[in-house]
């Protein structure tokens, strides 16, 4: 029997991460051509899906006036955000960060160091939303993760029975959710064992499986656009010359993650009463590092957004 609440699985999205945005946005306040407003109860996301799950969470806290006042978090508070963003906003293109990336980060395992992330997490996410734990999420949520040493997805709940998921420091989950293996450093999580990479890597590059449990009379499948060529990777360049292996690692998850999208899509109706896909089909892709297009991604698939309603999985 399925029950009345609906879904949102967030897919990886890397820097396309304002497409996404767009979508939720225009879901949630009824900018679809249906007009319908659809509010999610229970939220997915991996990698730079959870960003976006995050933020739904503190947007709807505020709009129900459950959030204090200096915790309010409101559409243009993220948009803010998203626009402003530059690619050393996620990663260290410091002179001193560049030259320390054939030395000291590539023996370790990793080519781009995400500390600036860290420090926009916090500042987002622990200061301005108010969540701190895993835990203190406002919807039912879950935020995928996969153990570096051993393969295995970890689908972390807010709503965990055990209080010591409930209570992972929420910053520590999502830098490990973007660990793009290759790309970025392993992270720990402190109250858990081992290092974590990207939740996208393997089945949960979308989600879907984290809402298997939860019966949803309606799940949406919120996704950047998929398909073509378009710009490639657009490696930003700031990295002058990047090291090979970043193009070839990123290359290689976007190829793998892309081949899981339509077994995920398939899953959807077999777990929820009605199952739909939003992913957006614009003038060009984006890159998967280059984030100081984020306007320009968003003011596309929004426009987009409100001449096409979500598509119907069979």
């Amino acid at each position: 029997m399925f029950r009345t609440k609906i879904g949102f699985v967030f897919s990886g999205a890397g820097a396309r991460i304002a497409q996404e945005c767009a979508l939720s946005e225009a879901l949630i306040e009824g900018l679809i051509p249906s007009r319908r407003e659809i509010r999610p109860d229970v939220v997915a996301g991996a990698s730079a899906g959870a960003l976006n799950a995050v933020a739904v969470n503190a947007i709807l806290k505020t709009k129900d006036g459950k959030a204090d006042n200096d915790q309010a978090f409101g559409w243009e508070d993220y948009k803010k955000i998203l626009f402003a963003l530059e690619s050393g906003d996620v990663f260290d293109v410091t002179a001193r960060g560049l030259a320390r990336i054939v030395p000291r980060n590539i023996p370790e395992g990793f080519v781009l160091d995400t500390t600036p992330l860290r420090k926009l997490l916090e500042e987002s996410v622990q200061e301005k939303a108010g969540f701190e734990t895993l835990g203190d999420l406002y919807l039912s949520t879950y935020i995928s993760v996969v153990g570096r040493d051993t393969g295995k997805i970890l689908r972390l709940s807010s709503r965990d029975p055990d209080p010591r998921i409930r209570k992972l420091p929420l910053v520590d989950v999502l830098m490990a959710s973007a660990a793009i293996p290759g790309a970025f450093k392993p992270r720990k999580i402190e109250g858990l064992e081992g290092e974590f990479i990207d939740g996208g890597v393997g089945r949960d590059g979308i989600p879907v499986e984290a809402m298997s449990g939860e019966r949803c009379k309606e799940l949406y499948i919120i996704s950047r656009m998929r398909g073509g060529i378009g710009t490639g990777l657009g490696i930003p360049k700031v990295l002058k010359k990047p090291p090979k292996i970043l193009e070839t690692s990123l290359l290689a998850f976007q190829f793998f993650t892309d081949a899981l999208f339509r077994n995920e899509i398939e899953r959807a109706p077999t777990i929820a009463s009605r199952a739909f896909l939003y992913a957006p089909q614009l003038p060009k892709n984006y890159s998967m590092l280059d984030f100081s297009t984020q306007r320009e991604q968003y003011e596309e698939t929004m426009h987009w957004a409100k001449r096409h309603d979500p598509v119907r999985l069979k």
